[in-house]
């Protein structure tokens, strides 16, 4: 029997009846499990190698990571609009292949000295560009490999197999650094990439860009912006995603782990078992809008999830009741992968095609407007206390959340009736 009738008759699993979805998700899977495991290795190696100065360092690191989301992710997205976008996925793919190598070198061998930390942050940079390339090539392409009919389910099941990877990266990481040396764990990650390459490699599919080739490349990424303000509800999903990633995320995730040991009094164990409710709540909901298609194509899906995942924040910054705060902590997890799946789905239904790799490239940028904003929520929490600034930014995300959902009515009236005017991608 072939692989794609049995997936065919589960509707939770149907967009893998795609041969090349299963290769692209099988690549996404690895690149889902590798990457924790290169960036917490990282920190092992500064904290190895410049033991004063290791708080600045992974610091610097995450700033460069997120420095590159930001810069790169609206030049990623004109890249996707403009070329053939499985040759843009190989590409980034062999590029990231080729800087993990180069960071394996330097953290095995430490050829600068003192001068290896700046080396290692260009490096490391230059990868997190790579990433923000790849990503709205990698989304706009899902249409041309499983069609707008199941485009839902393989963004549900992308999101499972983020909610997969993390919990087996993470225990997997602390035991490989602690048997081996960082940088023999962080060169063991090319075995991954001797596997996704040759997935990339074989995909059939054809998804070209279709921008404006007259204009240049800033003119394209202008174009872009330009169409998503114009659209009153493609401009809701995104202010919505900004206001999550931006507003909503510091909160329990940047500043979550001071609050537990700090505020709450757990140890580490406990902190362990309590980060574990998000991940369930994450996983559930995962599973949950796989098989709920029609929900995830909702506009008024994707408010709900937002504001319940403010309230959700809410109840976390205010609680003091451990059972709560776990209870709040699933929620914001079911909330948070609700929140992403509804909106990655109504704005793939609803933008023109020349114009999808920009306007999937603005969901890496709020990511990386995320990661810079950790440092300046970090330093108002040091200043005012986290008993204030955490239940602070619940109440901010949710006022900014009924402000989108009521000012822009076109978003919350979004569904599958009218979801129709992008383009019917078949899948190849």
């Amino acid at each position: 029997m072939p692989p794609g009738s049995f997936f065919e008759r589960h509707e939770s699993v149907r967009s893998l009846a795609h041969r090349d979805f299963r290769m692209l998700l099988a690549g996404a899977t690895l690149t889902g499990l590798v990457m924790p495991i290169q960036f917490l290795t990282q920190v092992f190696w500064v904290q190895e190698e410049y033991p004063e100065r290791s708080v600045l360092y992974v610091g610097l690191i995450a700033v460069s990571r997120g420095s590159a989301m930001l810069i790169f992710s609206l030049i990623g997205g004109a890249i996707a609009d403009r070329f053939e976008r499985r040759r843009v996925l190989l590409a980034c793919a062999a590029t990231a292949c080729g800087l993990s190598g180069l960071v394996s070198a330097l953290m095995l061998y430490n050829p600068f000295g003192q001068a290896a930390m700046a080396a290692l942050l260009c490096l490391t940079f230059l990868a997190a560009a790579a990433m923000a390339i790849d990503v709205p090539a990698r989304t706009a392409s899902i249409p041309a490999v499983v069609g707008m009919e199941d485009m839902g389910n393989a963004i549900s099941l992308n999101m499972v197999a983020q909610q997969l990877t993390i919990p087996l990266s993470l225990p997997l990481v602390g035991f490989l650094n602690s048997i081996l040396e960082p940088g023999q764990v962080y060169a063991g990650t090319l075995l991954a990439w001797a596997a996704i390459l040759p997935l990339l490699a074989a995909l059939q599919f054809r998804s070209v860009g279709s921008a404006n080739r007259a204009l240049s490349m800033l003119g394209n990424i202008r174009e872009g912006l330009a169409y998503t303000r114009r659209d009153a509800a493609i401009f809701g999903v995104i202010a919505m995603v900004l206001a999550l990633q931006v507003v909503g995320m510091p909160g329990p995730a940047t500043l979550g782990p001071l609050w537990m040991t700090e505020v709450l009094g757990l140890s580490r164990s406990e902190f362990g078992l309590m980060a574990m409710t998000w991940g369930i709540g994450a996983f559930v909901g995962s599973f949950f809008f796989a098989r709920q298609q029609g929900l995830g194509r909702r506009g008024s899906s994707l408010c709900v999830m937002t504001l319940v995942f403010a309230v959700s924040a809410i109840v976390f910054g205010h609680s003091r009741f451990i059972p709560l705060t776990a209870a709040a902590n699933f929620t914001l997890g079911f909330a948070q992968v609700g929140a992403m799946v509804t909106a990655a789905t109504v704005v793939q239904h609803l933008v023109r095609d020349e114009m999808r790799g920009r306007v999937m490239g603005l969901f890496p940028l709020a990511m990386g407007m995320a990661m810079l904003n950790a440092g300046p929520v970090s330093a108002v929490g040091q200043a005012l206390g986290l008993e204030v600034v955490v239940p602070a930014l619940g109440w901010a995300l949710l006022g900014i959340a009924l402000l989108i959902t009521f000012g822009l009515p076109e978003l919350r009236r979004a569904h599958p009736a009218i979801l129709n005017r992008a383009p019917g991608s078949q899948p190849a």
